[in-house]
């Protein structure tokens, strides 16, 4: 009988730019991953200024949209196979979730049409090892110029035989 399980690592950033290589330990009982997920958050907020683009004058219609922030890589690698199985950019939270709204029409906000899915994204990898290896870059830092201390969780998700 398979009974799922979820292991939990986190990775904490300091300096802007790090690069953190970090590894998860699977019971010896795991016989597949089967999902990973991912969440954060910010420990010291920078004390930086967002500066606002310039009205386009070239004619365009301004937008009121704005582009989701990206905080991070986060790449994830089974000592047994050769290439990444699980890679993703780390977003912050959809900006321009009121935006295009269009639950008046009888299409009601929700995280899944307007924001980020709250699931894992399921992956199948069987468990031939007991480690994996991560590999996680901090971009927000480096946009932003600035060392931002943040953590990140990696949810990664199991199946173990009882």
């Amino acid at each position: 009988m398979m009974k799922e399980g979820v292991i939990i690592t986190k990775i904490s950033i300091k300096q802007k730019g790090e690069r953190k290589h970090f590894q998860i330990k699977l019971p010896k009982d795991t016989k597949f991953i089967i999902g990973v997920e991912y969440g954060g958050r910010l420990i010291d907020k920078p004390e930086t200024v967002a500066v606002e683009p310039a009205p386009d004058d070239g004619g365009h219609t301004p937008t009121f949209f704005k582009r989701n922030q990206l905080i991070g890589e986060l790449k994830l690698q089974s000592c047994e196979e050769a290439n990444w199985f699980y890679s993703a950019d780390v977003l912050a939270n959809d900006v321009n979730l009121g935006l295009a709204d269009f639950s008046k029409a009888g299409f009601p906000v929700n995280d899944f049409t307007h924001g980020n899915k709250r699931t894992e994204e399921i992956v199948k990898i069987d468990a031939e090892s007991t480690i994996i290896q991560g590999w996680y870059l901090d971009v927000l830092g480096k946009s932003v110029n600035a060392d931002i201390k943040y953590e990140v969780k990696v949810y990664v998700w199991i199946n173990v035989e009882e």
